[in-house]
């Protein structure tokens, strides 16, 4: 009786996520290979990784934007080592906090000169950090126009073309702070949600014309600007997000351009980025039916491991607002 019970669940199990199988999201892979790729904030970082493994995998033009031209002259250099015969790469000063009249002509610009854009890399960012009554409005301010903002107009300016041709792939970067918000992130992760919730909606929006779009949620990496940001990140700031380690951005940008290349919605980095993401899919888009049964089987351990971790993050807070105490006394 119980060999037939436990049978019969097997089986209903099985026949649940063939036939979940049929409901995933479509893939839409991309063929690199002659294409035209806009990467904005390409000159440093996880951006300039990525328009080098652009190259690598055989886009014929890469163009990047960011908003130094000495920054963009050193950065064409790097990744024109990395060109073969007849690959180009371009670039272009854009301030992505500007208006969308602004970033609309550098895109048509590039176009111009390049062809239309197969692929568009949302990267371009900045983090504000600290205590909430610390942070000036204008950060709140910024951080939604830089992060979020520039990717709507950026986007805007190319999806047309894109849909005309039935072709193109659009990839966003939010952060792991894009799932999960801590301490210190009021500014910052608000604008990498938005982020999220953009990509989600037009990923839905997008499918029938055969256009791809993807999210990479990076944990700490090892970039130039977030050494930078380590030298005003608050302690409790460095406690929490330290849990998860770091990472190079040249393994971070390999990782999302594999995962386009394949058809996935979402990227994340590392195993704790693998455990944040099943465990925040919610109602996100899935290709995979590999990471659909971990989210169905796996999300309410997950959610069970996380609260320790919440717990473990407000225990740090509270040992730097004690020690924070004792030195204004």
């Amino acid at each position: 009786m119980l060999f037939w019970a436990l049978s019969a669940f097997v089986l209903l199990i099985a026949t649940f996520f063939i036939a979940l199988k049929f409901f995933l999201a479509k893939r839409i892979r991309i063929e690199f290979s002659g294409s035209h790729a806009f990467v904005t904030g390409g000159s440093k970082g996880i951006g300039k990784e990525i328009a080098i493994e652009l190259v690598r995998r055989g886009c014929q033009t890469v163009s990047i934007a960011a908003r130094k031209r000495k920054d963009l002259e050193a950065a064409a250099q790097v990744i024109s080592s990395h060109c073969k015969q007849n690959q180009k790469v371009h670039y272009y000063e854009l301030d992505v906090s500007t208006d969308y009249k602004t970033i609309e002509a550098v895109i048509q610009k590039a176009v111009s000169e390049s062809g239309p854009i197969d692929f568009l890399v949302n990267n371009a960012g900045l983090v504000a950090q600290g205590a909430f009554d610390d942070l000036p409005i204008e950060s709140f301010e910024s951080q939604l126009k830089i992060n979020y903002l520039s990717a709507v107009y950026t986007t805007r300016a190319v999806v047309e073309s894109m849909k005309s041709r039935r072709n193109g792939h659009i990839t966003f970067v939010s952060s792991a702070a894009g799932q999960c918000a801590i301490w210190g992130y009021t500014a910052y992760s608000p604008s990498k949600f938005a982020i999220r919730g953009f990509a989600e909606a037009l990923h839905m929006e997008l499918l029938p014309y055969n256009i791809g779009v993807s999210i990479l949620f990076p944990p700490n990496t090892e970039t130039e600007g977030f050494q930078e940001e380590l030298k005003t990140m608050p302690e409790e700031v460095k406690l929490i997000s330290g849990t998860a380690g770091s990472f190079s951005p040249k393994v971070v940008a390999q990782s999302v351009v594999q995962n386009i290349e394949n058809g996935e919605f979402a990227t994340t980095i590392g195993f704790e980025g693998w455990m944040l993401g099943v465990l925040t899919a919610g109602a996100g888009p899935e290709p995979s039916i590999v990471n659909a049964i971990a989210q169905v089987t796996l999300g309410s351990l997950l959610r069970g491991i996380m609260l320790f971790y919440i717990g473990y993050f407000n225990s740090l807070v509270k040992k730097c607002c004690v020690k924070k105490s004792a030195k204004s006394e």
